[in-house]
């Protein structure tokens, strides 16, 4: 097993350190932050950081000065998502539930996005999904237009993280891209997507 596999593993095996992945799937969070957010202890999930910025997972974004001490802020680190390089690198077992969770977790902030009327307040919000047939050659040149569009993503983001430095007056949002192969057997319906 090599030294990132074992890393990945170690990071998914911990409910604590999946929870704290999925808090910072939302955006950018300090400990304390998480701590509130888990309802966990603060010295508990402060560890659980420090094991996944080790492993690469999340990274240091900002710090803030409060009451005589440092807020540290993190946020997921690009690449460790579900179908980077290293994902399949991570037994079946692991991956699937860390997969289910985090669609789960998705699924939640849709719908109270929904409910709160924010999913279409801002122009150009949407939500599409288009199935396609495509070869071989097709799923691989897929497979690579998601990497860059995620890039792409990513950069906007960066970007906006240093232009609200001053302010922090962020509009919080999600981005989707999906990529994966039908169960077998299940007919593509193109008038069934949005």
């Amino acid at each position: 097993m090599s030294e990132i596999d074992q890393n990945l593993v170690h990071v998914l095996s911990h409910p604590l350190r999946l929870e704290i992945l999925r808090q910072l799937e939302k955006g950018t969070g300090s400990p304390k932050e998480l701590a509130d957010r888990t309802g966990q202890r603060l010295a508990n999930v402060s560890y659980h950081v420090r094991v996944l910025c080790e492993c690469e997972c999340i990274e240091l974004v900002r710090t803030e000065p409060r009451r005589g001490a440092v807020e540290h802020f993190y946020k997921l680190k690009p690449g460790r998502t579900i179908g980077s390089a290293t994902w399949s690198e991570v037994p079946p077992a692991l991956r699937t539930h860390y997969a289910g969770s985090s669609l789960a977790a998705f699924t939640e902030r849709v719908v109270e996005a929904l409910d709160a009327g924010t999913a279409e307040s801002r122009g150009g919000a949407g939500l599409s999904w288009l199935p396609l047939t495509v070869d071989e050659q097709g799923w691989k040149e897929l497979c690579q237009v998601r990497s860059k569009v995620e890039a792409l993503f990513q950069a906007v983001a960066d970007k906006s993280a240093k232009r609200l430095e001053a302010s922090k007056a962020g509009i919080p949002a999600i981005v989707a891209i999906a990529a994966f192969e039908l169960a077998s057997g299940e007919d593509i319906d193109s008038s069934s997507s949005p």
